[in-house]
């Protein structure tokens, strides 16, 4: 009865690779939650919720969570099989594209400013410091997982 209680956890899931799974988690949150407003006294917030609640126009927005859920479903396999490793890393690179083209595009629509330094000026939220270290973990362990099993 004592013996299950220390049982190795790489033994139960022995491809699971739990910091890729934390990354694509913190990608997730870092796109839903509010990035920035175009000023303090302004009530929408930029982040990847807006866009993909959008009823018109927003529906290529939704391309990140398809590659989010890809990372995710991959993380249950990356450390011990190549194509889900390899898998992870293309999508953590297209949530990348995806998720840089929507708060491109969402700086884009805020317009021409007069201030030479407008961006400082605006209140930024959690959203992206968050989104970027999620990224940033989800592609390094990819990486990792790619150089572990090509050892193999």
């Amino acid at each position: 009865m004592g013996q299950d209680r220390y049982v190795d956890p790489d033994r139960r899931l022995p491809g699971f690779d739990g910091s890729m799974l934390t990354g694509a988690l913190l990608t997730l949150f870092g796109y839903l939650i509010p990035w920035f407003k175009q000023s303090p006294r302004y009530q929408w917030s930029y982040s990847g919720w807006n866009y993909a609640s959008l009823s018109s126009g927003g529906g290529w927005t939704l391309w990140t969570f398809v590659f989010i859920l890809a990372a995710i479903v991959a993380s249950f396999w990356a450390r011990t099989i190549l194509g889900a490793a390899m898998t992870a890393l293309t999508a953590a690179v297209g949530t990348l594209v995806f998720s840089l083209a929507v708060v491109a595009a969402s700086f884009g629509a805020i317009g021409e400013r007069s201030s030479s330094n407008a961006v400082a000026d605006m209140p930024f939220g959690l959203g992206l410091p968050l989104l970027a270290v999620g990224l940033g973990l989800l592609v390094a362990t990819a990486c990792r997982d790619i150089a572990l099993n090509a050892d193999r």
